[in-house]
């Protein structure tokens, strides 16, 4: 197979694949099944929380830290669904990324919430990621596997996500820091 043709093959799959993924949906994870209201309460409960729990004198930093969380871990969760390892099989609707309300939402925001508690009342926020991280890895992910949400395959299992969620939280922490370092020294480098 040449380039060209090698493309063609790779979007006529991409095609299929949008069809059979909408015909999932339609026919098990629409709005009478318990899948649809499970992802709906997945998405809208973190934010109302997060509504009314953050710290509004430092919303910025906060939310910076819950979106290169978000962020990183929508790639992290794309490639687990993409290489197979890893595969929400109920989604919130069809034109969605499988596992938005949980890595966009979820995730996010109450690593966000710990970020807050953590900086707030002077905790150590690596020990903190690591419960929280066994929490999700181990008690979210095992419920969701029982109640259908997800599906592990090529020897994935809780123990890798529990090492994924530390991985996510750590690095976003840092950037985080990152951040703030720089915005520290460029404030005192303009008053200059």
């Amino acid at each position: 197979m040449n380039k060209e043709e090698l493309y063609v093959e790779i979007q006529h799959l991409k095609s299929e694949l949008g069809k059979l993924l909408d015909q999932h949906w339609h026919s098990y994870s629409n709005v009478d099944s318990m899948y649809f209201w499970i992802n709906l309460a997945v998405l809208i409960i973190p934010l109302i929380v997060l509504y009314f729990a953050a710290d509004r004198s430092r919303l910025f930093e906060v939310c910076f830290f819950g979106y290169t969380t978000h962020v990183i871990w929508i790639n992290v969760d794309n490639y687990l669904t993409d290489q197979i390892y890893l595969n929400h099989v109920h989604s919130l609707a069809p034109f969605l990324m499988q596992g938005f309300t949980v890595s966009a939402v979820l995730f996010p925001v109450t690593c966000m919430l710990l970020y807050q508690y953590c900086t707030n009342h002077d905790r150590n926020f690596y020990f903190y990621a690591i419960l929280w991280a066994a929490v999700m890895g181990f008690g979210y992910n095992y419920l969701s596997e029982k109640l259908g949400m997800i599906k592990l395959h090529h020897n994935m299992h809780f123990f890798y996500l529990f090492l994924i969620n530390i991985a996510v939280s750590y690095i976003s922490l840092w950037l985080t820091k990152l951040f703030l370092f720089v915005k520290h020294h460029t404030k005192k480098d303009a008053s200059h």
